[in-house]
């Protein structure tokens, strides 16, 4: 396995442009990681200027770009707003492609009122299936999160419960989209984590490294002083033999410390 970092603890920092993307990465590199995440919203738009000087500041950084958390809402019942979010979303996968990241983390979509489980899990999918051919042009692989609730939405993702996760995974498996299991939000949306981790492990490409305080909702805790049991979910993962990305998502709010401090504890699971 190999580790990388997302730092939501910094995202204030990173969104509002006060840190720099290369100051992130180059104190991943000098934590010992093996890899740096972000999110889209670190970066303010596509413009050629912008963008080469991201590149220009990163060329000192040697360890790899890994994943890029994006937050489409597939799950709109506005059709022409879906079309929308899939452009968006292709435009993106451009700009990930261009700095060099691996993966794009992809949400189902909010948990909109009247949204039906099946119907919702297969307009989901369908949405998936739209982009599969932009991934594929630029090499960028999707995986799909059972998430709980980003600050770029008003509303909870429709994926956040087990039951409408699972639905969407049915509909998606046989597609090229792998899926990034969250460990805390399978702690915190009620299901058994394990039981869960079971059902969806065949696809699971990437994890992130997540921790929370509660069950019912996705409280933000120091990783390792939450309710996740890594014991149990990594002897299920190495059991498999997954070897591939982990990736810690440092929500403590206890900023660069608490990144240092879940580094250290990830590395007792990934060496």
């Amino acid at each position: 396995m190999k580790l990388s970092v997302l730092p939501v603890s910094l995202f204030s920092q990173l969104s509002s442009g006060e840190m720099p993307v290369a100051a992130w990465a180059e104190y991943a590199q000098e934590l010992g990681a093996d890899g740096f995440d972000t999110s889209i919203l670190f970066y303010p738009n596509h413009t050629p200027t912008t963008l080469n000087k991201i590149k220009e500041e990163l060329k000192g950084i040697q360890i790899q770009p890994v994943m890029v958390c994006c937050y489409p809402d597939f799950t709109n019942p506005d059709a022409m707003e879906r079309e929308r979010q899939i452009d968006y979303l292709k435009r993106d996968l451009a700009l990930i492609s261009d700095l060099g990241f691996q993966y794009v983390r992809i949400t189902a979509g909010q948990n909109h009122p009247g949204l039906d489980i099946e119907e919702g899990a297969k307009v989901c999918a369908g949405c998936f299936e739209q982009m599969i051919s932009t991934a594929e042009k630029y090499g960028v692989k999707m995986v799909f999160e059972n998430h709980s609730k980003p600050g770029a939405w008003p509303l909870i993702d429709f994926s956040f419960r087990q039951e409408a996760f699972l639905a969407v995974f049915d509909k998606m498996k046989d597609l090229p989209v792998g899926i990034n299991f969250d460990t805390a939000n399978a702690v915190a949306c009620g299901a058994d984590p394990i039981k869960l981790l079971d059902q969806v492990i065949d696809k699971v490409w990437t994890v992130h490294l997540n921790d929370t305080a509660t069950v019912g909702k996705w409280t933000p805790a120091a990783v390792g002083e939450g309710l996740v049991d890594f014991d149990r979910i990594f002897e299920k993962l190495n059991a498999h033999g997954f070897d591939n990305w982990v990736c810690i998502e440092e929500a403590s709010g206890n900023g660069m410390e608490g990144i240092k401090n879940a580094v250290h504890f990830a590395r007792k699971y990934v060496k």
